[in-house]
């Protein structure tokens, strides 16, 4: 049934396997992580810090944990794990809600910003070389299918609480 569901999306009749889609989707975030990496780790970053430090930058005026657990798919003691390095270089800061002084938020420093605003250029040129060739309309339907699926796994396991 999926192999049908799939085949009718893509026009072709080519067979997938739930699992070399898998294996595909596991494989390309890898290299995709790999070759963005070394950018990264001059500054001792891994992508999930990255992916922690853009998405502070989207909320400057601070993110709860529980949303940032949220936002990246990860449980909220994680994100304390990975808080933890990233503080160390003072990239981030915690500082007590607002809204709430009991709850703590985490805020990006003006080195946190000021690494982004330097590292952003360079990652995107990195992938830019990567994706030169590749339709805008192929890569515009990858996106909006990783937003799809997340939406709706994220719908699923709400229904399912």
């Amino acid at each position: 049934m999926l192999k049908n569901a799939l085949q009718k999306l893509v026009g072709n009749k080519t067979d997938f396997e739930t699992y070399t889609l898998l294996r595909l989707q596991a494989k390309t975030y890898r290299l995709v992580k790999n070759y963005v990496s070394p950018i990264l780790q001059k500054h001792k970053l891994s992508t999930l810090d990255w992916s922690l430090l853009g998405l502070l930058k989207e909320y400057p005026n601070g993110c709860r944990f529980i949303e940032i657990s949220q936002q990246m798919g990860v449980e909220p003691p994680f994100v304390t794990e990975l808080v933890s390095s990233i503080k160390k270089e003072k990239l981030i800061k915690t500082e007590n809600d607002p809204e709430d002084r009991r709850a703590k938020i985490l805020v990006l420093t003006k080195k946190g910003q000021d690494l982004i605003d330097n590292l952003e250029t360079q990652v995107e040129e990195r992938l830019l070389k990567l994706l030169e060739d590749a339709p805008s309309s192929d890569f515009t339907g990858y996106i909006n299918t990783m937003q799809y699926l997340s939406k709706r796994i994220e719908e699923i396991q709400s229904q399912s609480s």
